[in-house]
């Protein structure tokens, strides 16, 4: 199944940060009604008694985890109901309530540099971040661990870190980043502009790759002002944006990316769609909608309309990552919290409405993603 910033962010084109604020973060009024949208998945489940449905009976609306996020936010899901219930309760899977961080990182500037961007953090602040989340007890994951928790919920760490930095910054991954993966233990994917990087810089990617702390994944061709997607963007760009990448990854390393980072975080529901026929199973945004959840997408407008959430997910901006952190770790919980009351109402929805599917040997009641 296919699943579907200066140099890199196009700044002037995408909003503020829009993550959750802390006083919004911090609310714990419960969470209102919103149902949940169709797709497939293959659960592993045994031992409930199911009900059989009569050939006419409706399936009536199934309460869905809605906290109070930004304007213009919601969580988008992407799943069948019954297949999201089925592996959402295997005790084999993540445990309900456990969410994905995905950090976007550009420069990380030595101590007594100035910062003249809004891309860029202090390597004091870059520290504290990483520290930060050693603390909260995040653990990062890798893009195959990722793909599998949001398609079949395979398990995670109740808090999973994705690193993630973008352009031709092998230098920060070495000097800044490698001291922080070692000593955690960690992992880093590198979105990285393959259209101008030559033999030498190949050999240096292949270095750093076989460190086996750093993956690598495709963030367009040339990546520059001119072959940013819109809708006057011409075909042949597209083609080049999204294919090439592709070619020079197997003929330098052997193997297809399995992930399109947005250049300049820019994409239109046509490049969506494209980057779905060529391959890609999932795709990050610019915009700091939230952290992800199995089966819970947080997303704007923009990418509503294009459709496809897996290839519109959203990542937490560097400069404002420590907050950040604490506002997933809040938002998690509540979701924990979601799923230990509404236990029984998704049990009995499963019993009525998913007969055609497998029996199931649910996750138990407690505990749930406790800190």
């Amino acid at each position: 199944m296919l699943f579907h910033l200066a140099a890199c962010v196009s700044v002037a084109e995408l909003p503020p940060d829009v993550s959750i604020s802390p006083s919004t973060a911090a609310q714990t009024s419960k969470p209102s009604s919103t149902p949940f949208l169709p797709a497939t998945v293959t659960p592993h489940l045994t031992n409930i008694p199911t009900h059989t449905p009569t050939q006419t009976e409706t399936p009536l609306p199934l309460e869905g985890f809605l906290p109070r996020l930004a304007k213009d936010v919601k969580p988008v899901s992407y799943l069948d109901t019954c297949e999201y219930l089925a592996a959402r309760w295997d005790p084999q899977n993540a445990q309900p309530g456990s969410v994905v961080v995905p950090i976007m990182y550009h420069g990380i500037r030595k101590e007594g540099g100035s910062v003249n961007d809004n891309i860029t953090v202090t390597e004091k602040y870059f520290k504290q971040t990483m520290q930060h989340a050693v603390e909260l007890g995040f653990q990062t994951i890798t893009i195959e661990q990722l793909a599998a928790f949001l398609q079949r919920n395979a398990y995670v760490p109740p808090r999973s870190l994705l690193l993630i930095i973008d352009d031709r910054r092998l230098g920060t991954v070495r000097n800044h980043f490698m001291p922080v993966l070692e000593q955690n233990q960690w992992t880093l994917v590198m979105a990285y502009i393959t259209g101008v990087a030559d033999q030498r810089e190949w050999r240096e990617i292949k270095s750093v790759l076989a460190s086996g702390r750093v993956e690598i994944e495709a963030h367009g061709f040339l990546h520059n002002g001119a072959t940013y997607f819109t809708e006057k963007t011409s075909d042949d760009v597209i083609h080049q944006e999204i294919y090439g990448p592709i070619q020079a990854f197997e003929e330098n390393l052997g193997f297809r990316p399995k992930v399109f980072i947005w250049p300049g975080g820019n994409f239109t529901p046509a490049t969506v769609a494209e980057a779905d026929k060529a391959g890609y199973q999932l795709g990050f945004t610019a915009y700091a909608r939230g952290p992800v959840m199995f089966n819970w997408i947080p997303q704007g407008e923009p990418e509503r309309q294009a459709g496809n959430p897996l290839l519109l997910l959203p990542r937490y901006w560097s400069t404002a990552a420590y907050v950040n952190l604490d506002q997933a770790v809040e938002l998690a919980q509540q979701a924990a919290d979601f799923a230990n009351q509404n236990r029984q109402a998704e049990l009995d929805w499963y019993n009525r409405y998913c007969s055609a599917h497998p029996r199931a040997e649910m996750h138990p009641m407690e505990p749930i993603l406790k800190p």
